[in-house]
C-alpha cells in the first residue's frame, strides 16, 4: 500500500500494525525515529516515483487540499494503482451545511479561519516551491469528476466526525434537495435542445444519492473511496 502524504508516518504505522506492507511517500523526510520504515521521497504536483500498477491500495489523508496540481494527482494515484485496487481519500468538507452557510456569509468554509491570503494560508517556500495550507479545497462534485476520468469507479463517500452547526441545519435540506432537482431537470431541457450530452438517470442518482447523504451534509471530513478499473471512464 501507498500512504501518500505521510508525514510524519503514524498512518504507516497504524497500517502496518494492522498487516499492511507499506510505502511511505512526502516531499519532505521524516524526522529521526519517525515509524516509516520505507520512505520515499515523492512531489505530489508531479508523476510519482513509482512503476504503474505498483500498488493494491493507496491512502492519501489530508493531502489534495494543500496541492496545486490535484488533477495530476488523481491521476498518477490511479496510475500506480493495480486493476481492482482501492484508493482512501480524506480531505476537508466544504459541502457541509454549516461550511455552505460560512461560504455563503464569508466565501470561506469555516468562520473562524479569517480570510485566505499569502500570508496567514503560504505555509512555506524554498525558491519556486510553494508549501500551501488549505487553499486548494476541494469539494464532492470536482473530486468525484477528476477521479471518475482518472479511471476510478464505484465511488463512495463516508466521514468519521459530524458537525453540531450542521445537524442544527438540517430543516434546511428539503428545499437545496428540490433546488438540486430543479437544476437538473433545467440542464436537461436546455442540453436536449441544443443537442448536448445528459447523464443518464442512473449516473444523475447516484450523485444525488452522495450529495444528500449525512457523510456530506453534515460531516467535517470527506473521505471518498474509489476503485481502480481496466480502463478510463469514457463519456
Amino acid at each position: 500500500m501507498l500512504d501518500i502524504p505521510a508525514g510524519a508516518g503514524g498512518e504507516s504505522a497504524r497500517l502496518e500494525r494492522m498487516g499492511s506492507e507499506v510505502v511511505s511517500a512526502d516531499l519532505y523526510p521524516p524526522s529521526a525515529g519517525s515509524p516509516a520504515p520505507r520512505w520515499v521521497r515523492a512531489d505530489c504536483n508531479a508523476p510519482l516515483p513509482f512503476r504503474s500498477s505498483a500498488f493494491d491500495g493507496v491512502l492519501s489523508r489530508e493531502g489534495i487540499e494543500h496541492f496545486e496540481n490535484q488533477a495530476g494527482f488523481v491521476r498518477e494515484c490511479a496510475r500506480v494503482l493495480r486493476p481492482g485496487g482501492r484508493i482512501v481519500l480524506t480531505t476537508p468538507n466544504v459541502m457541509h451545511l454549516s461550511a455552505r452557510l460560512s461560504a455563503m456569509l464569508t466565501g470561506q468554509r469555516t468562520m473562524r479561519r479569517g480570510l485566505a491570503n499569502e500570508v496567514e494560508t503560504l505555509r512555506a517556500r524554498s525558491g519556486s516551491r510553494f508549501y500551501h495550507g488549505h487553499i486548494f479545497l476541494i469539494d464532492y462534485f470536482r473530486l468525484r469528476y477528476l477521479m471518475r476520468l482518472a479511471g476510478l469507479g464505484a465511488v463512495e463517500v463516508y466521514t468519521d466526525r459530524f458537525s453540531p452547526t450542521s445537524l442544527a441545519l438540517a430543516p434546511m435540506v428539503p428545499v437545496m434537495y428540490a433546488a438540486s432537482r430543479a437544476a437538473v431537470g433545467a440542464f436537461a431541457r436546455k442540453a436536449r435542445q441544443h443537442r448536448r450530452a445528459v447523464a443518464p438517470p442512473e449516473l444523475t442518482a447516484e450523485i444525488i444519492r452522495h450529495v444528500f447523504s449525512p457523510a456530506l451534509l453534515f460531516g467535517k471530513r470527506m473521505i471518498v473511496t474509489a476503485v481502480r478499473e481496466t480502463e478510463p471512464a469514457q463519456g
